[in-house]
């Protein structure tokens, strides 16, 4: 069977689960092409959301609302996959787990909603998002040690978040050598293959002993 094939097959939230990030990471990689001022070092990733910011682009408005309407609308249909799998799961640690994630996709959609033009608003918006995702991770890493056949990803769970606690620490202790996009894209870059693990392991069947696997799609 090809890949277009096997993607085809999918069940409908395995789809969702895998194509809705790369919305993310698309549209802030088009985001960042239409704004040539963007600096790793010295801006924020909110600054490609910025409507006003016009020293980063000829082009700041089309480019806000590129990486605006991609958070907002990865944050839709990711929500629509926790969702899913917060029903489809019968594994209570696990449904502990998830809620933080729940709460973490409402801080990404108002992200997008309340850009940098909101000013303080989005500031805490934007720390709700990268405080609550690590504890979702933790409380399913920490949650599902007890399989033997996932305690790596256990392990991978509960250490993964820390390369971003040691990057925000360094960034708010004014040690580090760039702003926030490098913390950003971390933190979210780890999340996004995490997503993808969790669900290419539970398409796989491989997470069988947390759900009811007659609801599959």
């Amino acid at each position: 069977m090809s890949l277009s094939e096997k993607i085809t097959n999918m069940p409908k939230y395995t789809k969702i689960g895998f194509f809705a990030p790369l919305i993310a990471l698309t549209t802030i990689t088009i985001a960042i092409l239409l704004a040539p001022g963007f600096d790793w070092i010295i801006n924020a990733l909110s600054d490609l959301g910025n409507y006003t910011v016009f020293f980063l682009s000829p082009y700041k408005l089309v480019s806000a609302i590129v990486f605006n309407s991609g958070l907002i609308l990865t944050g839709i249909l990711m929500m629509l996959y926790t969702i899913w799998f917060l029903k489809w799961t019968e594994d209570v640690p696990t449904k502990i787990g998830v809620l933080p994630l729940i709460i973490s996709l409402i801080f990404l959609i108002c992200i997008g909603i309340f850009s940098e033009n909101f000013g303080e608003l989005h500031y805490w918006v934007s720390v709700g998002f990268f405080l609550t995702f690590p504890f979702s991770m933790w409380i399913i890493g920490i949650g599902w040690l007890r399989f033997s056949s996932l305690r790596w990803f256990s392990v991978l769970s509960i250490i993964l978040p820390f390369i971003s606690v040691f990057m925000w620490a360094d960034y708010m202790g004014g040690t580090s050598i760039w702003q926030q996009a490098v913390p950003e894209i971390v933190t979210a870059f780890s999340a996004i293959v995490w997503l993808w693990i969790i669900n290419l392991m539970q398409y796989q069947g491989k997470l069988k002993m947390l759900g009811d696997v007659s609801e599959s799609d």
